[in-house]
């Protein structure tokens, strides 16, 4: 069970980490996308989106280095509240936006695709959550890492899939004529 906590734990700070440094690095880019969702003041949009890396950074650091189960409800927590906020905008109509997710080079429009991976993960994380006391397992260690980073691979290739294949469907609707 130990194995499956960590392997769960390195595929979710490998997940807020690549976010993270994805956000620090397109900046101005990250703070536009918290302004398109509109659901703070203007105001708040510069602060917040210098803020949200930096927290993202802390909960990967956490996963890794600190004891169940804050690490995971705090990693949760912010998986759901972006969960609800890409549902805010697709039930507001307003689907052609950013996720933000910065995880992969393509952007990422909301769907309720997205929305269930987040809900998923941040179910996910009561495994680790409910691992008993102690990060590391006695043995199994190299390969709960090697499978945390495996499932990562495989889950930024889901997030490329997700983004590429309604580009190729807004393509065809286009080439059809059937595009707006």
């Amino acid at each position: 069970m130990n194995e499956i906590a960590l392997a769960i734990r390195v595929l979710m700070a490998l997940v807020f980490l690549t976010a993270a440094l994805g956000k620090i690095r397109r900046r101005l880019a990250f703070q536009g996308v918290v302004a398109n969702y509109r659901l703070m003041p203007e105001s708040a949009v510069p602060v917040f989106a210098l803020l949200l890396p930096l927290v993202e950074a802390a909960v990967a650091a956490a996963l890794l280095f600190a004891p169940p189960p804050v690490p995971e409800v705090s990693a949760a927590t912010l998986l759901v509240l972006f969960a609800a906020a890409m549902a805010i905008n697709i039930w507001r109509g307003r689907r052609s936006i950013d996720c933000g997710c910065f995880q992969s080079a393509l952007k990422q429009t909301l769907s309720w695709t997205l929305v269930a991976r987040n809900v998923g993960l941040a179910l996910l994380l009561a495994i680790p959550a409910a691992a008993p006391e102690g990060l590391l397992p006695e043995s199994g260690a190299a390969e709960a890492l090697l499978i945390g980073t495996v499932l990562f691979v495989l889950l930024q290739t889901m997030n490329i899939l997700w983004s590429v294949v309604p580009a190729w469907r807004l393509r065809g609707s286009l080439a059809t004529g059937d595009g707006r």
